[in-house]
């Protein structure tokens, strides 16, 4: 499914307007918007802004089928275009929620745009991603980004990272930290979703060289954490709150049963907690050819750095996933030269898995319910891949 299907709820600030009639919109990802304003901008004849997604049909979860949104117009739209009908659960839709991202509120682009460009000029800006995650407005060499109360910001994880490599990430050009909002230069280049031997080679051992650096000051970030002392803790939790069957509970008590040996086993690696990157696949990467940088900073925390090549080795196709992994330890082994890099791999094929459930239901925990639809079934099958990884590993 390359399309979805939209229906635009729109308002002037928080007056209902009407309803655009519905149209089909590439990509399918429910939090894709700039195919959706670009579309709203022609037919209205003004910009538009989404605000946040009300409702989605779970076609395929997070993508396809019909998703509904509040768009904001920023002037009065074209006559005889919108549906004008009033519409009945109006003030449902704008009643405040404790939960609700700023950016999803009235105005709140408006506002992460005006404040980028106090420092770029008055630059386009065009709306590239809303969700509960961050909100994404591009303007030519700049990326505005707001990021949600429960993760990383951008530009401070960055600030971090570029006192060790300076082109490892964006350049900073503005943040502020009581908003969350971070101005990054454009990354040139293209995402790297099949990168080359040089490519990998590359940005992973630079990437280790920081963090092994980074794991001397790690109560210095500000970033949440996510250590694996603390994951029975955590794990137990998500037994009181994600819907389960009795026979996945029972699966996960036995996984809770050992795991001492497991995170015994992750030890004897003699690797640190260090900051981690959280999303490390090379679609967060970005190559001219030349320069190569690591972007998309907002899921990243405290925790242990056999993460990174456990998501990025399952992302990669299997040749290249191996070779991954060989400069990955490799990039340790440097690094640490007493360290055993490669003994993390086996209890990390179970403890990834743990660590994005809890990561899964921290957003659950902390988002409006109209967006738990990206994620509420994410916990429930890291978990459940948790134990076949334990099962497949022989623990």
């Amino acid at each position: 499914m390359d399309t979805k299907t939209v229906e635009a709820l729109i308002s002037v600030g928080d007056r209902f307007v009407g309803r655009a009639p519905a149209f089909e919109v590439e990509p399918p990802w429910w939090q894709e918007v700039e195919g959706i304003t670009r579309h709203l901008d022609e037919l209205l004849g003004v910009p538009t802004m989404v605000l946040r997604l009300l409702h989605a049909d779970e076609a395929v979860i997070g993508r396809g089928g019909r998703a509904v949104y509040h768009v904001q117009a920023l002037a009065e739209p074209r006559a005889g275009v919108l549906n004008e009908t009033p519409y009945d659960d109006w003030d449902a839709i704008l009643a405040p929620h404790p939960l609700r991202a700023t950016w999803a509120e009235v105005d709140g682009p408006s506002r992460l745009i005006a404040w980028a460009q106090d420092t770029i000029g008055p630059l386009d800006p065009v709306q590239v991603k809303s969700w509960n995650l961050s909100s994404l407005i591009r303007f030519k060499g700049a990326w505005a980004k707001a990021t949600s109360r429960f993760g990383s910001v951008d530009a401070d994880i960055i600030e971090h990272i570029h006192r060790y490599d300076e082109t490892l990430a964006p350049t900073v050009l503005a943040t502020s930290a009581a908003d969350r909002w971070s101005l990054l230069a454009h990354a040139p280049g293209i995402d790297c979703w099949e990168p080359d031997r040089p490519t990998v080679e590359d940005v992973v051992s630079r990437w280790v060289a920081v963090q092994a650096a980074l794991a001397l000051e790690v109560d210095e970030l500000n970033a949440p954490a996510s250590r694996p002392e603390d994951l029975g803790d955590e794990v137990s939790r998500l037994l009181t709150v994600v819907p389960l069957s009795d026979d996945d509970v029972l699966d996960v008590k036995r996984l809770l049963s050992t795991l001492p040996a497991i995170l015994n086993e992750l030890t004897a690696s003699g690797l640190p907690i260090t900051l981690v990157h959280g999303d490390f696949h090379p679609g967060n990467w970005r190559s001219d050819g030349t320069n190569r940088a690591i972007v998309d900073w907002a899921d990243s925390f405290i925790g242990h750095p056999a993460v990174d090549i456990q998501r990025l080795h399952g992302w990669l196709p299997a040749d290249k996933g191996e070779h991954a992994v060989e400069v990955w330890a490799a990039a340790w082994k440097r690094a640490l030269p007493g360290s055993d890099p490669l003994r993390a791999l086996r209890p990390m094929t179970v403890l990834g898995r743990l660590v994005y459930a809890c990561m899964y239901q921290r957003f659950l925990d902390n988002i409006e319910p109209s967006e738990w639809i990206y994620h509420q079934d994410d916990p429930r099958h890291e978990l459940q891949a948790a134990v076949e990884a334990t099962r497949a590993s022989g623990w």
